[in-house]
């Protein structure tokens, strides 16, 4: 995969003062935001962590292709890393996924937020609201493309040590392989770009908040 997921940027508690209708809102969001960030730190430690195992999983199965059917012992050691690697990364996914929902347990605070703003506010806190649940669902897509992958994967990694394996199935097994890489990739690219309207939309309400003090 090897492809980052761009995280959402901490958004920091905001200095204020008074205690104008503006301002409380401004505060309000800022904590709920804050709170959302901070429960994704798990996503974030484990994207870095997912990277360095594929990485590593890459290395090992170039070593594994160079072998040839008289080393048995060694291909199958080979193998056998590669599924343990593969299990590690399955793990990570797990608290990345965890790490996310509850993150997304937090936008629900935005329709109380919404409801105490002024007229002009709520409209933005609202498609904010919605940017978000809809960066989380995709987040949800790419998890669920991403466990497809690796169930290929995996099925690839048992017929390299299957003894009348035909080259022919061996092929079409890489295709399907390559092929759901490509899905994945895709949900990566979409998730980036849905983080991005979220980040955009957080600066434009704040833009307001703080033009409207």
């Amino acid at each position: 995969m090897n492809k980052k997921l761009v995280s959402l940027v901490a958004m920091g508690i905001l200095a204020l003062s008074g205690c104008s209708i503006g301002q409380s809102t401004e505060k309000q969001l800022s904590e709920a935001l804050t709170k959302m960030n901070e429960s994704e730190t798990e996503y974030r430690d484990t994207q870095s962590k997912l990277t360095e195992l594929e990485k590593t999983e890459q290395k090992t199965f170039t070593e594994t292709m160079e072998l040839t059917k008289e080393d048995v012992d060694k291909l199958r050691s080979k193998i056998d890393e590669l599924d343990k690697l593969l299990d590690e990364r399955l793990t990570h996914l797990d608290k990345e996924e965890i790490a996310i929902k509850k993150a997304e347990e937090f936008v629900g605070e935005l329709d109380t937020i919404a409801e105490n703003a002024s007229d002009s506010e709520r409209g933005q806190i609202l498609e904010l609201k919605e940017a978000a649940l809809k960066r989380y669902a995709l987040h949800s897509t790419f998890i669920e493309e991403y466990r497809k992958l690796a169930s290929i994967q995996r099925e690839f990694y048992g017929m390299l040590s299957s003894e009348d394996v035909k080259l022919e199935d061996l092929k079409q097994k890489v295709e399907e392989v390559n092929g759901q890489n490509g899905i994945v990739q895709t949900a990566i690219a979409e998730f980036n770009e849905a983080t991005k309207e979220v980040n955009s939309l957080k600066e434009d309400v704040f833009s307001s908040l703080e033009q409207e003090e």
